[in-house]
């Protein structure tokens, strides 16, 4: 039997992933150990990219019910004791498996690293800078979680909390959920950025407004959760954590100012959209 999983929901982007496709092949560990489930959310047909992979890929369509539900239905075929979570945008790089077959323990949530592939898009940047902000900012606090395009646990720990929260029916939000009442039910998330990805998101101004404020209609659902099960956040971020935020590209040493500037720039964009989507979403 495999030891390790890879559950990939898609939705209408066959380009994007043949290429997160390609990067398993290309994995440093043996091809037995691994197993890879597609699972196509109700979009167009991909079962002509099946003939290009080995027997351990499998492609199964579902109706569309979103990446949540999807995700929680590749882990209940899947025979291996390791889960792992990838996203169609994006490409593992070659030691991937055979870092998190490494570093995986039971009663462990294990994040990866996730690096932007479109450095000199701006608005790509700004969202994965986001990200790289949250993740150092609440680490080791009750907020703390991983994007599900790169995460892994024990299937025994997924079933045991009962997988994603089907009612996020978008992909935000779900992630947050899914890792704040893990850790709040004794689980521990460690972070290792020897797990690493590329994240493949090209973003414009339109899309990069859109993204955000999806993450903050997430918000209000989120929020709608963690009350329901008696889970304490942070509900409203404090000046600290703005002034923390906007001043953060400018900590980076490779980045030009001018480039700095914009990207600081991008990420109180993202606040301003986040809080416009919070404020429609609880309309």
């Amino acid at each position: 039997m495999p030891a390790i999983a890879v559950i990939i929901p898609t939705y209408n982007r066959p380009d994007a992933l043949k290429y997160c496709l390609d990067s398993l092949k290309t994995q440093t560990l043996n091809p037995s150990l691994w197993e890879v489930i597609v699972i196509n959310d109700g979009g167009c047909a991909i079962e002509e990219l099946g003939s290009g992979y080995g027997e351990n890929f499998r492609f199964i369509r579902q109706e569309n019910a979103g990446p949540a539900n999807a995700r929680n239905f590749g882990v209940s075929l899947a025979k291996s004791q390791i889960i792992t979570f990838l996203d169609d945008d994006c490409q593992a790089q070659p030691t991937w498996l055979e870092n998190i077959l490494n570093f995986s323990k039971e009663g462990v949530l294990l994040g990866g690293k996730v690096i932007n592939s479109y450095t000199e898009n701006i608005y790509s940047e700004g969202s994965q800078l986001l990200i790289d902000f949250l993740y150092s900012y609440q680490q080791n606090s009750p907020n703390q979680f991983f994007t599900s395009n790169n995460f892994s646990l024990y299937k025994s720990d997924f079933d045991r909390f009962g997988g994603f929260d089907s009612s996020f029916s978008t992909s935000a939000g779900e992630d947050r959920e899914f890792c704040v009442r893990l850790q709040k039910n004794g689980m521990n998330l460690i972070f290792n950025p020897q797990i690493l990805i590329e994240h493949r998101h090209f973003l414009d101004l339109w899309k990069f407004i859109k993204l955000h404020k999806k993450y903050g209609k997430a918000a209000v659902l989120f929020q709608k959760s963690a009350k329901e099960q008696d889970i304490s956040i942070d509900r409203r971020p404090k000046l600290n954590f703005y002034r923390k935020l906007f001043f953060y590209p400018f900590t980076l040493e490779h980045k030009p100012f001018p480039t700095k500037i914009a990207l600081s720039l991008s990420l109180a964009l993202s606040q301003f959209c986040v809080v416009w989507g919070f404020l429609d979403g609880r309309r």
